[in-house]
């Protein structure tokens, strides 16, 4: 076997012709990068989930056994494990090109907004990393380091005022209810509930996106109210996204029945169920689960996702708003799995080196994405 530098369109032809018998023909580099894209496969597709790829890491181990390469050529190894492994995206994380900032406030946090939680006597309380004490109603509730945390005391009548927290974009919090319930809520997100369930059920109202784990209580049913929507569980685990007319309820375990209208659709662990809120029907959606729950564990998840969505996600997740300077680049698709960071610049930065067709700008709170024709 000779020691040339890798035929790029000779190993991408023998890919995709999936041929095992021409191992001869190949150089030592070739080999090398055959084999490292062959376990790259196989722990994608892996059942276990101790054993399966993490992408971002491979994808740094990819670029440095080749770091000696010129950058344009990396671009083209990082084509060859797309072609095995059949992800739309993934892209180099060293070498980045930077994004073009126009203001050095693009990247100015927007905690300055604040999460608010607004009592039922109309009292409003900022959180933030300071301890707070309250008592309401006969519980009492525990602020401390954006963990808002409600224990029952001595509550005999029925509660009938509502707090409402408000999660600006740009930020996330959690709450823990009376009831051991927890949900963590996105950003751009409001939830009202009361400091303390009733006897006979318990209820709170959702415009936004949230992750409920629901405590087990057999004699009280659980209800998410979103518009015409009721989502009823007992105990288990779900989101739900209100983000647009398409409201989704993606089930992690246990089970959940959706009801509106008349209309009553129960969901098993795995399946998305989705209510139109222009035509008022109920249905179940084809949507990859981990999609509508990636964000709770601070990763982004997007399976063939066209640029338009992963831009509205991004632009929630971070209090930036997005503007196409050409349409035609709102249907580009892209795979991506990766954590989330501090720094749009880095999600940035992958997607810029993922296709040639687009650059961004950011001014202020705008980023651009312009068309590079």
């Amino acid at each position: 076997m000779k020691d040339d530098p890798i035929d790029w369109e000779k190993l991408l032809a023998y890919l995709d012709a999936n041929e095992n018998n021409m191992m001869e023909d190949l150089s030592d580099k070739e080999i090398d990068m055959l084999l490292y894209a062959e376990d790259v496969r196989r722990k994608l597709r892996g059942e276990n989930p101790n054993e399966q790829f993490p992408l971002v890491e491979g994808m740094q181990e990819f670029v440095k056994r080749r770091k000696k390469q010129y950058f344009r050529r990396i671009l083209t190894y990082a084509a060859a494990v797309i072609a095995i492994v059949g992800i739309g995206l993934w892209t180099v994380v060293y070498n980045q090109q930077p994004v073009v900032v126009d203001k050095t406030i693009a990247n100015t946090s927007t905690q300055s907004k604040g999460i608010k939680l607004r009592l039922g006597n109309g009292e409003e309380v900022l959180i933030d990393t300071q301890a707070k004490n309250l008592q309401e109603q006969g519980s009492e509730i525990d602020i401390a380091e954006n963990l808002i945390r409600y224990k029952e005391k001595n509550v005999d009548d029925k509660i009938t005022n509502l707090n409402k927290l408000e999660v600006p974009l740009g930020m996330r919090t959690k709450v823990i209810l009376a009831d051991g319930t927890q949900v963590w809520l996105n950003s751009g997100t409001t939830m009202r509930y009361p400091v303390a369930f009733n006897k006979d059920k318990r209820e709170v109202y959702l415009d936004g996106e949230a992750y409920f784990d629901v405590a087990h209580d057999s004699k009280r049913a659980f209800f998410v109210h979103s518009g015409d929507l009721q989502v009823k569980v007992l105990g288990t685990a779900f989101t739900v996204n209100t983000l647009s007319e398409r409201i989704k309820i993606a089930l992690v375990r246990g089970s959940v029945d959706l009801e509106v209208n008349k209309q009553v659709r129960r969901l098993i662990p795995g399946e998305v169920g989705q209510y139109n809120t222009q035509t008022a029907k109920l249905s179940l959606s084809d949507e990859n689960i981990r999609g509508l729950v990636a964000w709770k564990d601070n990763m982004f998840f997007f399976d063939d996702a066209n640029l338009a969505e992963i831009t509205a996600r991004l632009g929630r997740t971070y209090d930036y708003e997005f503007v196409f300077d050409s349409p035609a680049l709102k249907t580009l698709s892209f795979t991506i799995d990766i954590e989330q960071t501090d720094d749009i610049n880095t999600i940035l930065g992958y997607l810029k080196l993922s296709s040639p067709k687009f650059d961004f700008r950011i001014t202020g709170r705008t980023i651009h994405i312009i068309d590079k024709k």
